[in-house]
């Protein structure tokens, strides 16, 4: 049995699953982000760690609920469906930015730290877990994504909820293709007019 599941996210498409108990969750490159920080870091220098690593792109965290809960995934490149899933009653948790070159990795707060405090550790094999909180690799199109965090607010339920819903939409970003620009030898190599 692998220690992490995968799931490849096509545009306009989702995914749902259980997740948790995690006290924090993180969505992170598995190409560029440096998991160890140090042997003796502490929860500070792990927060100022995934401070830096969200400037650079490479990870995105945000605070989940010390319970399980069900996390639905939706990867667009419409604005409209941000403007639709504003109608519903939904409570914005987090929003920020990731960089992705194909393979994200859903991941919990405690992963983060076993990885930080020991070099041999990776986001992937960091060690035994129960299946709702192993990590998760998220296969999708490179590009920039916007990260929203949202959290279902119940109107009326006729039944009691069994876990807190929440929902994370991935709005892509392509990379723009490579520009080639027309060269002028003379204007870079005098001597070759």
């Amino acid at each position: 049995m692998r220690p992490y599941s995968t799931h490849t996210l096509a545009i306009d498409r989702e995914a749902a699953f259980a997740h948790g108990p995690s006290e924090a969750l993180a969505l992170v490159e598995l190409e560029t982000y440096p998991p160890f920080v140090g042997e003796q870091a502490d929860h500070l220098d792990l927060m100022a760690h995934l401070a830096n690593q969200m400037q650079a792109l490479t990870a995105f965290a945000w605070d989940a609920p010390g319970s399980t809960f069900n996390l639905r995934l939706v990867l667009t490149e419409d604005d409209q469906v941000v403007q639709r899933m504003a109608r519903f009653p939904h409570d914005m948790t987090a929003s920020g930015w990731v960089r992705s070159y194909g393979r994200l990795c859903l991941t919990s707060y405690g992963r983060l730290a076993d990885c930080a405090h020991d070099r041999a550790l990776d986001l992937l094999h960091a060690g035994d877990e129960a299946r709702n909180v192993r990590p998760r690799v998220l296969k999708v199109p490179p590009g920039t994504y916007r990260v929203l965090v949202l959290h279902d607010i119940p109107l009326m339920e006729t039944r009691p909820r069994t876990a807190p819903n929440y929902t994370v939409l991935l709005r892509h970003y392509p990379f723009p293709p490579p520009r080639l620009l027309p060269v002028r030898l003379p204007a870079l190599i005098p001597w070759a007019a």
